[in-house]
């Protein structure tokens, strides 16, 4: 006999974060073994700021090809270019003695980009 569907529980969330979640910088918390299902940061992230991230981070853009099946973002993974890891003006800083931290590119664990 079939049931109707329990109206008091939401349905399951939805994630783009749908493939392989261990170990991968997409996923923060992710704990299989004590039942955490983990953040899906492409859950919380705008097209822009996932841009950003796949110019700076090869790190990010082979994870996101593992951790994702949406086309969108495979595509994006795809097509867009990774940034010179050094641009002119870095270089003429350093001549100058200019010992600023790095840029913060990455939203993984506090980690400068890849």
């Amino acid at each position: 006999m079939p049931t109707e569907p329990n109206q008091d529980c939401p349905p399951p969330p939805v994630t783009k974060c749908d493939r392989d979640k261990n170990n991968n910088v997409w996923v923060e918390g992710y704990d299989p073994e004590h039942g955490v299902p983990g953040i899906c940061l492409l859950d919380t992230l705008c097209d822009a700021q996932i841009i950003d991230i796949l110019q700076r981070d090869e790190i990010a853009r082979r994870d996101l090809k593992k951790v994702t099946s949406d086309a969108h973002l495979l595509e994006l993974a795809d097509t867009i270019p990774r940034l010179p890891e050094t641009f002119e003006e870095d270089d003429q800083m350093k001549e100058l003695g200019d010992n600023r931290a790095p840029p913060f590119y990455s939203i993984f664990r506090g980690q400068v980009g890849q």
